[in-house]
C-alpha cells in the first residue's frame, strides 16, 4: 500500500513539473508568435531588431499591394539570411533567387545592409 501512494505521488509531481512546462512554453511561443514586421503581418521579426521609424510604406492597389518596411539589430548577415531562408518557406513563400520569395501573386524581396555594428534589413512585398 505504501508503494502505491509513493508512485501516486511521484505521477501527480510529474505531471505538475510537464503543466507548468507546457504552460511556460506557451507563453513564451505566445510571445514569439506577436514579434511580426510592422505593416507585414505574416513576416516574423529576427531576435530583437527594431521597426526603423516611419520607413513603412503601404500602397494598395488593383492589382496588388505595395509594402515596404525596414527594421535594424546588431546582428551578422549571415545568421539574418539563414533564420528568413529557413522560415520563410514554412510560410509559405517559396524562394525564387537570393533574396526574392514568392507566394501566390506577390514577390518579398529581402535586402540586407550592414554599416559598423548596424545591419539593416528592409522587407518589400510587391505584385507579379
Amino acid at each position: 500500500m505504501e508503494d502505491q501512494r509513493f508512485f501516486v505521488k511521484i505521477v501527480k509531481n510529474r505531471m505538475h513539473f510537464i503543466l507548468v512546462v507546457k504552460f511556460f512554453f506557451l507563453v513564451s511561443f505566445t510571445v514569439f508568435a506577436e514579434d511580426f514586421v510592422y505593416g507585414l503581418d505574416d513576416i516574423p521579426v529576427y531576435k530583437n531588431m527594431r521597426y526603423v521609424e516611419n520607413s513603412n510604406v503601404l500602397f494598395d492597389k488593383i492589382d496588388g499591394r505595395f509594402v515596404s518596411s525596414e527594421m535594424v539589430g546588431k546582428y551578422e548577415i549571415k545568421e539574418i539570411k539563414i533564420f528568413y531562408n529557413s522560415v520563410l518557406p514554412n510560410l509559405g513563400w517559396e524562394k525564387v533567387e537570393e533574396n526574392i520569395f514568392e507566394r501566390g501573386t506577390e514577390f518579398l524581396e529581402i535586402k540586407l545592409e550592414s554599416a559598423e555594428s548596424l545591419s539593416t534589413v528592409q522587407f518589400s512585398i510587391y505584385p507579379k
